[in-house]
Order: structure tokens, then C-alpha cells, then sequence
């Protein structure tokens, strides 16, 4: 005997929430946000370096002394 599901039964299994995809999302997230610190601190340290030693002035005014 075949069960009949009549249009106006309320659905007795409500659909699945996943908890997963949301923490993907929030790794995913986390992620991006250490890149970007991480990246910014690589570049201040390389601008660091660079200016340490700046080349000297090409004043053509000042050459030779």
C-alpha cells in the first residue's frame, strides 16, 4: 500500500542545516585576513631595508666636489 502525501501535510522532515559550510567560510575568511596582515608587515619591513640605505642624490649641481 503505497503512502499518499496530500499538498496540504506538513512536511514532516524539515530540510538539513549544515554547520560545515559555515565554518569553511569562516577559515576561508580567517585566512584572507592573516594574508593581508602578514603581507603588510613583509612590506614594511622590506620599505625598511630599502630606506636604511637610500642612494645617493644624482644633483648634478653637487658633482664633482
Amino acid at each position: 500500500m503505497p503512502i499518499k502525501i496530500k499538498m496540504n501535510e506538513p512536511n514532516e522532515n524539515p530540510p538539513r542545516r549544515y554547520k560545515w559550510p559555515w565554518i569553511v567560510l569562516a577559515a576561508f575568511v580567517l585566512f584572507v585576513l592573516l594574508a593581508i596582515v602578514w603581507m603588510s608587515f613583509a612590506v614594511r619591513i622590506v620599505e625598511q631595508e630599502r630606506n636604511l640605505n637610500p642612494p645617493p642624490p644624482t644633483n648634478s649641481s653637487q658633482w664633482p666636489l
